[in-house]
């Protein structure tokens, strides 16, 4: 049912943004927006469950939870940064969706590198 909802929110949204988008394209935007803020919403409920489900069998596994927390914030900045860049994208602002790009992937590198430096003292033990 959710992801009829889902689907349904965003074929209204769209058509809405399409009939706009000649008489009035600042407010197509508008509405393409809060069609996207909408949907971003409608799952994160099923993130959190995600999360939750993700937590506990990690904690099963024995991984450290600062590993987890890396890797979800990592998850997060790709999901964040894909989402702003597509919405730029959407408005004609290639420009600033490739800034966005860039941006997230610099964070995700600098938010990886206590796992990257983790790897490397391993790897530099075993020589």
């Amino acid at each position: 049912m959710e992801m009829g909802q889902i689907v349904a929110v965003g074929l209204i949204g769209t058509i809405l943004s399409v009939m706009l988008k000649k008489q009035n394209p600042e407010l197509s935007l508008l509405t393409a927006l809060a069609t996207g803020l909408i949907l971003f919403f409608f799952i994160c409920t099923q993130i959190g469950f995600l999360i939750g489900l993700l937590r506990e069998t990690a904690e099963k596994a024995g991984i450290s939870s600062g590993f987890f927390i890396i890797v979800l914030k990592i998850t997060g900045i790709a999901y964040l940064s894909q989402f702003g860049m597509q919405i730029c994208a959407d408005a004609g602002e290639g420009a600033i969706a490739a800034k966005i790009e860039l941006a997230g992937k610099i964070l995700i590198m600098t938010v990886s590198a206590p796992i990257l430096l983790a790897v490397l003292d391993v790897v530099m033990g075993l020589t």
